[in-house]
């Protein structure tokens, strides 16, 4: 929740003529960042040995596409925003980035509990949500003459996820899986 509120505050200090206090509480994310990516990575692990035993090994296998994806792409995206920090444009716009990750989640369990959407279809359904609206930033950056190369990494991360989530029961998927999680689990 910290980083969502630093992801509305922030650009609201740069409306309103104080980047200098942009800039201090920006600090914060140098923190926040990592435990953000630890915590993601822990919760995917946690998951993980939670069923170890206890569920086939496909079952526990699959669902690690979305644990994976998500404090990778995050990482990426605060990575390459940190990196940009003096060019404002890209900054930004990974920055963005970090917010849309968060829309699949909360829209997924609303999906499964308000309309009975399947766990699969709700993942598909959100991937290709933040894809429309990746697409739909790119697509005006590039209309409007802006800075569109970070849309555009962006976009390709999350098809590169949104991919690996239609791979999920493949051998190739279930071989990566079962030696990602020997070694980090």
């Amino acid at each position: 929740m910290m980083w969502l509120v630093l992801l509305i505050v922030q650009p609201l200090l740069i409306k309103t003529g104080r980047a200098q206090l942009h800039r201090t509480i920006g600090k914060v994310s140098y923190v926040l960042g990592p435990l953000i990516i630890i915590f993601l990575f822990l919760i995917g692990r946690g998951a993980y040995l939670r069923f170890v035993g206890k569920a086939p090994e496909h079952d526990l296998l699959v669902p690690m596409v979305l644990d994976i994806r998500g404090f990778l792409s995050f990482a990426i995206f605060w990575a390459l925003a940190m990196i940009y920090r003096k060019d404002s444009s890209s900054h930004m716009r990974y920055m963005i980035a970090t917010g849309i990750l968060a829309i699949g989640p909360g829209m997924g369990r609303g999906l499964i509990n308000s309309f009975d959407v399947g766990f699969g279809n709700a993942i598909i359904i959100t991937d290709l949500i933040s894809l429309a609206i990746v697409g739909f930033l790119l697509g005006n950056d590039i209309y409007r003459k802006k800075n569109y190369k970070p849309f555009l990494v962006v976009f390709s991360v999350l098809l590169i996820g949104a991919l690996l989530w239609q791979v999920r029961d493949s051998a190739a998927w279930q071989s990566f899986a079962r030696s990602y999680a020997a070694m980090f689990y």
